[in-house]
């Protein structure tokens, strides 16, 4: 999102303000129903927990990049 924005410093700052304390309250106290993104911060408590979640089967191979498999392998998912 910041290497192509054309708006870099609002970019950057909605990053700041979204994963700070203000940002996490607002995705877990209002209707946005989105996951929270900082560290330890909780999740709306209506939202099913992440852990919980069936994460998609994904056949490696049918990947084209190296780094998708990369970052799917150190986000858990394969």
């Amino acid at each position: 999102m910041l290497a192509s924005s054309k708006h870099k410093a609002q970019a950057q700052a909605f990053i700041k303000w979204i994963t700070g304390k203000q940002g996490q309250d607002a995705l877990r106290t209002n209707n946005a129903f989105e996951y929270a993104v900082g560290v330890d911060a909780a999740s709306n408590p209506k939202l099913t927990p992440l852990k919980d979640l069936d994460a998609p089967k994904v056949e490696p191979s049918s990947l084209n990049s190296k780094k998708v498999i990369e970052l799917m392998t150190q986000a858990g998912l394969l």
